[in-house]
């Protein structure tokens, strides 16, 4: 059965054929078995060698296998969380995310004092040019910038776009991660999230997407055609549930490695070329969903904030801009508190159009009915007017109320 599991996954690394996610699967759960084997017997006998044991062989031609990339960086992935430590938050930006991300940073330096150190990945050495690099290393203090195709063996990956941010937490010097978009801007310091009570328990934290698009089956299916077992919150999602298309926002992520190192490599394969081109992104939008998915795989455990995506912004001028009777903007999420956390966009109305417009922070509302044209929420039952300290980016935090789920 172990050469037949072997063979199978050796075929489906060729580009021109399909991967067999229950195959892939299969072959997840039986590594994640041998590595929790060989970390405890590490932790008891630290004096022997594992190498000599005769599982490792097969042990190491499963991580090869699965995770080809991670060479000739790191010798094996007992090495992944070796050679980290500490807490950071984590970006990827090339040169067309360049102003949002220094834009980010500065906020985060000079509005909210986080202390947290900041890196900032990139893929290739034509990804960000070094004019940009050398102002994001030298206007900002404690900003390092990292070249991911010097930690991850891009043979095997050819990242771009969104595939890139699940390795670079990979590849991070952090232990504990604080992963954003170069356009998500925080409106409280983003080390709060360090202490939720999900993330806490369960090692991974995630946020919830907007609710949108229902009565959408390819997802559910998908994950039902090769996922033998899954975790209570899995029917209970909008997916299952079939209110809504998308579940969850990956413009902010926060994991501790010491304790989701597995979760994260299956999100990694998840996002890997041949993976992502030919399965996921064709039943996902992106790397979005990649997390919690990338987590059940495995069955390692993770926790969701309880607020679904909100919005920030103004009140509808009308028309193509949406009724002055409902807020307006950019998706916003919720700390806790029911307080605005972090909203992901930019500042701009809408960064795709043309000409580019500012948003004007006037309100937020929470919702479920949202006009994805338009980018409104319907529901006016919810909605609160920002005072001033709040329109100037002066949150204060309350004392935290619930939790994650």
């Amino acid at each position: 059965a172990g050469e037949t599991l072997f063979s199978q996954l050796i075929v489906i690394q060729e580009p021109e054929v399909t991967p067999s996610f229950i195959t892939l699967t299969s072959a997840e759960r039986l590594f994640k078995s041998l590595f929790q084997y060989f970390d405890r017997l590490m932790i008891k006998k630290p004096w022997v060698d594992i190498k000599a044991d005769p599982s490792w062989t097969y042990y190491q031609r499963l991580e090869n296998a699965l995770y080809p990339w991670i060479h000739p960086y790191w010798e094996n992935a007992f090495h992944l969380n070796n050679q980290t430590s500490g807490q950071g938050i984590v970006l990827c930006s090339g040169n067309g995310q360049f102003k949002f991300a220094a834009t980010t940073i500065r906020v985060l330096r000079e509005v909210l004092k986080t202390e947290l150190p900041i890196e900032v990945f990139f893929i290739r050495e034509d990804d960000l040019s070094v004019a940009k690099r050398f102002y994001l290393e030298n206007e900002f203090s404690d900003v390092t910038l990292r070249k991911l195709d010097q930690s991850i063996a891009d043979e095997y990956t050819h990242f771009g776009g969104w595939a890139m941010k699940p390795f670079a937490m990979l590849a991070s010097r952090f232990t504990e991660v604080i992963m954003m978009d170069a356009d998500v801007f925080f409106l409280q310091d983003p080390a709060r999230l360090l202490q939720d009570p999900g993330y806490k328990q369960a090692g991974s934290l995630f946020f919830y997407d907007r609710t949108l698009f229902p009565n959408w089956h390819v997802g559910p299916d998908w994950l039902r055609s090769f996922l033998p077992t899954m975790s209570s919150l899995v029917p209970n999602t909008r997916w299952f549930q079939g209110t809504s298309s998308h579940e969850q926002e990956s413009g902010v992520i926060v994991m501790d490695k010491s304790r989701a190192l597995l979760g994260l490599l299956s999100t990694c394969k998840l996002n890997a070329k041949n993976e992502r081109d030919q399965v996921v992104y064709r039943h996902v939008h992106g790397d979005k969903e990649t997390f919690w998915v990338g987590h059940e795989m495995v069955q390692t455990p993770y926790a969701f904030v309880k607020s679904f995506g909100a919005v920030i912004g103004n009140m509808g001028r009308g028309g193509d801009d949406g009724e002055p009777t409902q807020v307006c903007g950019v998706q916003l999420h919720l700390d806790t508190s029911q307080r605005p956390l972090w909203l992901n966009g930019g500042l701009y109305r809408n960064k795709y159009s043309n000409p580019l417009e500012y948003l004007n922070f006037t309100h937020f509302a929470q919702g479920d009915d949202w006009e994805f044209a338009t980018h409104c929420i319907k529901n006016t039952d919810k909605i609160a007017e920002l005072d001033p300290d709040q329109r100037s980016g002066r949150w204060k935090p309350q004392k935290k109320k619930g939790g994650s789920v």
